[in-house]
């Protein structure tokens, strides 16, 4: 079990380097300069793939059977489950968009998801008009950007592993757990979980004779954390807000939690079982900016720096969530157990269309 966890956080590690969707290199945090509000309507639309793409994922690879294990019975599994977002995932329309900033209406309107990518992407500029006398106005631009660029990549590939124990009554029992790794200065991710699974076959005498039929009842909760370390320094401006911040404690976090109830059949034969699932899935996604921020204005008080621009620093600016709940889940899968050693593979239509494939041991 050590060393399944050790490879699970190894392989964890290397995914979050590379397809976090929080990670600093992916993404450009410099959308808080034009204000709170539209860096979240933004960030809702740029991170929508991820957000679902990881909510399958944590439902997906939770039994390849539907027989429970004996009492004292137990298989200790690793599992990677990886959930494809659709094409029209892959882009978002800034139009549909309440903002305050103004882009140029002549170019595309049309914008990268974190799983797309676009070479030329709309602008953002953020400015203020400002009156600075009778007959005197003038438009002062306190903020400018180029909405991010996505990643390309549309799926993400979730690692984990998973114990399972035989309770009495014909009732299994698994955990999933991954500890906190970080990887080179991206970040961190973890996660647990927990779920069970009850034999229904046990209970309906006209099942009894056919040994290689089992249904059983199957539910799980699983939540995975990650934190990526971001740096947003403010822009140039005319009048600082006084003391400089030394912008080392910003964060960007993402929870998310996934609960899944099914009702799972599978055949058992010489060597291969079939599986089969129905259900509910649900997924609970938090993304939150922790530390202080600079958001950009321009100064509209009278005096003697009317019209200057400046920022003020803002301490954990942003909190947004991503619910997607009673998603049916239709599950269909097979496992090879030669010994011991299994080998598993499944297809699950759920949110998103997502893969399973694992190996492990198992003992009955």
């Amino acid at each position: 079990m050590n060393r399944i966890l050790k490879w699970t956080a190894w392989m964890v590690g290397i995914l979050l380097g590379q397809l976090v969707p929080l990670s600093a290199q992916n993404l450009s945090m410099d959308l808080v300069y034009g204000g709170i509000s539209d860096a979240e309507a933004i960030l809702r639309e740029y991170l929508k793939p991820y957000a679902n793409v990881l909510g399958s994922d944590l439902n997906a690879g939770w039994y390849n059977t539907a027989r429970p294990h004996k009492l004292g019975g137990l298989d200790i599994t690793a599992t990677v489950s990886w959930a494809t977002a659709p094409a029209t995932a892959l882009t978002y329309d800034l139009n549909d968009l309440v903002l305050n900033g103004k882009f140029n209406t002549g170019l595309t309107s049309m914008a990268p998801t974190v799983a797309g990518t676009q070479d030329e992407r709309p602008e953002l500029v953020y400015s203020e008009t400002v009156t600075l006398g009778p007959g005197n106005e003038q438009e002062v631009e306190y903020a400018r950007f180029t909405v991010p660029n996505g990643s390309g990549v549309d799926f993400f590939p979730l690692p984990m592993a998973q114990l399972t124990v035989g309770l009495p009554f014909g009732t299994d029992v698994s955990a999933r757990f991954v500890p906190m790794v970080g990887y080179r200065d991206y970040g961190e991710i973890g996660l647990w979980g927990i779920g069970g699974k009850h034999s229904i076959s046990q209970w309906l005498p006209v099942l009894k004779n056919l040994e290689f039929l089992d249904i059983s009842l199957q539910g799980g909760y699983t939540r995975v954390t990650t934190s990526a370390h971001v740096v947003v320094e403010p822009l140039p401006v005319e009048v600082e807000p006084g003391t400089p911040n030394n912008w080392n404690d910003q964060y960007a976090i993402q929870q998310v939690e996934g609960w899944t109830m099914n009702l799972v059949t599978s055949q058992t034969l010489p060597v291969i079982t079939f599986y089969q699932g129905i259900g509910y899935a649900s997924s609970l996604v938090e993304v939150m900016l922790e530390g202080h921020f600079p958001v950009h204005s321009v100064i509209l008080e009278e005096g003697a720096n009317l019209g200057k621009t400046t920022y003020e620093v803002v301490k954990n600016p942003l909190s947004m969530k991503y619910e997607n709940f009673d998603n049916l889940r239709l599950n269909i899968g097979a496992r090879i157990k030669l010994g011991v050693f299994t080998i598993h593979y499944d297809f699950t239509h759920t949110l998103y269309a997502t893969h399973s494939v694992g190996m492990g041991i198992s003992f009955r």
